[in-house]
């Protein structure tokens, strides 16, 4: 007989023939008085004699329970044969504890795939929870914490590697975790060696299985460090350390499980065990799902460290075209997220209903830093222009009156030159008079090239210089081939009497494109679903509720909220900016009353106004960690226009 098995029997059967033939031939032979110090699983048949019958009928022993036996019931039941030779129930003996051994074999395979179906399910709603999960902190305490759970170990660190920020790769102490002892960690950087078992698995995309940190031999490469240990009163025993390796096999990290614990329904529960290869495999496949995650996490902030990267350069473009307007991006950008942030404590539903999430805020944050990058497309001389003509014309004028002066004062020559020449001299009164009406007409040149001069200027003219311009215009004088021109072109005159500014409508028209640029602009760029908003938010900047703003004439509806926050933010920019050479900045009460008085014309939003200017958010804003605004080039012009100038005689208020 082959099969090795327990029989429990009555105290009576140990007299028997047959008790002796079965203890010779292995069987392990327990009275029922005895059963109840035995462990439950090792007795596999209850051997019912005619002393054990005589006390209940087999049926109410196969009904037995813990309660009335004093321990687990038998795997088998087996009334004794009374025609039966020993040999026949020897081997009935063996057959019996062979089936019983068969099936608690198959149990326990049945529990063990159990437990595999629901580690399996564990890994899978462990790797749906890792990839829903955004904020890599928590993405690394979830990876500790499941795999914790996962391995029933009282610790677990989680070490990364870092190859960005120094010409060595390092190996980041990242995060730990400790059932049994409270630690105040903080995270540690080191140089990535061999030496320790994190290095060593991270090197070498090894994984080390240690049954006891302390005993490790002293040729292998690693070493335990023991401080935490000495430190914290703690014992570390068995230890799984297994590589992170993403889609490429290079390692991104370390997981350390530490003292693995027996599960609570095996017997000596919570004793510390080495981790079995079935724990190591969950927790292979756990680090295999951490590693992508994480990866994918670290994508994720590499592209959005990108786009960050992408607007500052963009920002800084801009700031370059128009140095003299340099920081108006940023403080619009650092404005509009003040405000937002305030409009979940706004007195009004209304506004509080528009509160933005934090995909929002970035949203509202690209589109206000990118919101002028349109001035690419207008043309320098445009948007530098500081006078209405430009220089190279101005000094043409200048030319032109010192031409006809010259011209003048050669007729009167000539008219001398005659007057000797056919009347034999020039008396005193009639040279007096030449001479008298020369300097006449010179005066008047020059009061005329003042007078262009002045209205060159960017201000506000009145009916009557117009009427004084066409005077000039009318001034007859010699250009350089000898042929009568006005003293104004008509291009001149018409540029001279703009009446606002110093744009004529073409330039005007043409500054007032810029959204549209900026907008044709962002479409080319590929956002993603939370961002794809900043072209349309970026390019509504300058649109008016009640319609009479550019380049659509939106109304109130149509305008993005992301918009209508940004136009009040650029207006009080544009108003109290110090930067800007041609204008000097609003005082601060000056421009909130600006403000209020857009809002009583319909142009903005009174609920957001009111907001803005009751939370008083214009005065500190936090500013997000972008690069400073540029210094000013001392070469570059003395007047720059920006685009977002305010001009309270401007209907669009440009």
């Amino acid at each position: 007989m082959n099969v090795s098995y327990r029989v429990g029997h009555s105290a009576l059967f140990a007299a028997t023939d047959l008790y002796a033939r079965l203890h010779r031939e292995g069987a392990a032979l327990v009275s029922i008085g005895e059963a109840c110090e035995i462990t439950p699983d090792r007795l596999d048949v209850l051997l019912l004699d005619s002393h054990l019958l005589a006390c209940q009928p087999l049926t109410e022993w196969q009904a037995c329970d813990v309660a009335l036996l004093g321990f687990e019931p038998p795997a088998g039941v087996l009334p004794l044969p009374a025609a039966a030779s020993e040999t026949e129930v020897l081997a009935l003996f063996g057959f019996a504890a062979a089936q019983v051994q068969l099936q608690r074999k198959t149990r326990k395979l049945s529990n063990a795939l159990a437990r595999k179906d629901g580690d399996l399910q564990k890994l899978i709603d462990v790797g749906l929870a890792l990839s829903a999960e955004k904020d890599l902190e928590r993405l690394l305490n979830k990876i500790l914490a499941e795999g914790r759970r996962l391995s029933n170990s009282d610790a677990a660190s989680l070490f990364l590697v870092d190859k960005k920020t120094a010409e060595q790769p390092l190996l980041v102490f990242k995060l730990t975790q400790n059932s049994s002892t409270a630690t105040h960690f903080q995270e540690q950087r080191m140089p990535l060696t061999k030496a320790s078992i994190a290095g060593y698995v991270a090197l070498t995309s090894t994984e080390l299985n240690i049954a006891d940190a302390y005993a490790i031999p002293s040729d292998a490469p690693y070493r335990f460090n023991r401080s935490f240990d000495m430190q914290m009163g703690y014992r570390t025993m068995s230890l799984l350390a297994i590589p992170m390796l993403n889609h490429h096999r290079e390692v991104v990290g370390v997981l350390e499980f530490i003292n693995c614990q027996r599960q609570a329904d095996l017997p000596c529960a919570g004793e510390l065990i080495p981790f079995d290869e079935g724990l190591a495999a969950s927790l292979r496949a756990l680090a295999s799902q951490a590693a992508v995650a994480i990866e994918n996490r670290q994508l994720l902030d590499d592209i959005s460290q990108l786009f960050d990267g992408f607007v500052q350069a963009s920002v800084f473009a801009i700031e370059q075209r128009d140095p003299t307007s340099s920081g108006h991006s940023f403080r619009v950008a650092d404005l509009c997220i003040a405000l937002a942030e305030q409009l979940p404590h706004a007195p009004m539903a209304e506004v509080r209903n528009q509160a933005l999430n934090n995909e929002g805020l970035r949203e509202l944050r690209y589109a206000a830093l990118l919101h002028d990058f349109g001035k690419v497309g207008v043309r320098e001389h445009v948007l530098t222009k500081a006078k209405k003509l430009p220089v190279p014309i101005i000094d043409n004028l200048r030319y032109r009156v010192a031409l006809a002066k010259q011209s003048l004062q050669n007729q009167t020559l000539k008219r001398m030159l005659h007057a000797y020449q056919h009347h034999g001299g020039l008396n005193d009164e009639q040279r007096l008079h030449w001479e008298t009406e020369l300097a006449l007409e010179c005066t008047r040149l020059d009061s005329y090239l003042d007078d262009i001069l002045k209205a060159n200027e960017p201000s506000v003219l009145t009916e009557g210089d117009f009427q004084h311009l066409q005077v000039i215009q009318s001034e007859l004088v010699k250009s350089h081939d000898n042929q009568l021109i006005g003293l104004l072109s008509d291009s001149e005159f018409c540029a001279l009497a703009i009446r606002r500014g110093s744009l004529t409508e073409q330039e005007r028209a043409e500054i007032e494109r810029h959204v549209v640029h900026t907008r044709e602009f962002l479409q080319l760029i590929p956002w993603t679903s939370e961002l794809r908003r900043i072209p349309e938010i970026a390019a509504a900047h300058h649109e008016k509720l009640d319609g009479s703003g550019y380049p659509k004439g939106l109304t109130a509806e149509a305008i993005p909220y992301g918009a209508k926050i940004m136009t009040i933010c650029d207006i009080y920019d544009a108003l109290t900016a110090s930067d800007r050479p041609y204008k000097a900045a609003v005082p601060l009460e000056q421009a909130l009353n600006i403000l209020h008085s857009e809002v009583k014309t319909g142009l903005l939003d009174s609920d957001l106004v009111k907001v803005f200017v009751e939370s008083r958010c214009y005065l500190n804003p936090v500013k997000p960690p972008l690069a400073p605004a540029q210094p000013r080039d001392s070469h570059a012009p003395q007047y720059n226009r920006h685009v977002c100038d305010y001009d309270p005689s401007d209907k669009h208020q440009h």
